[in-house]
């Protein structure tokens, strides 16, 4: 039997660095769009860069992808700040600029997809 316990309202997820980020679920809908962004940015690139190494295509397709579930994601933050160590306020750019960060990203994406991973290991997806 399918069980439907996959979060329905945003939920807090605790990253490296003290950030905490405030997502809404990742929905069939959210993932889509994430896929569709990150597939235009890397067909633009391929388009400009016809001999692009395999590897560095891999790691930007995947790096686009974190970037635009985090873009389409993400409704709030903490422990975000300027240099000047001032809360930064969210915006898209300074989203993809937090995904910039290796460990954040490869956080967020564990923890942005594990309900939906979950469901899967338990054979319900």
């Amino acid at each position: 039997m399918l069980t439907l316990d996959l979060p329905a309202e945003p939920y807090w997820l605790d990253l490296p660095r003290g950030v905490r980020v405030e997502i809404r679920p990742v929905t069939t809908a959210v993932m889509s769009a994430a896929q569709a962004a990150a597939a235009r940015r890397l067909a633009a690139i391929r388009i400009a860069d016809p001999d692009l190494d395999p590897d560095m295509s891999r790691g930007l397709s995947f790096a686009f992808l974190v970037k635009a579930l985090a873009r389409h994601a993400v409704t709030a933050w903490e422990g975000v700040g300027d240099a000047a160590g001032k809360p930064l306020p969210l915006s898209p750019e300074a989203v993809e600029r937090l995904m910039d960060l290796d460990d954040i990203a490869a956080a967020f994406w564990d923890r942005a997809t594990a309900p939906v991973a979950a469901v899967a290991a338990e054979g319900n997806g």
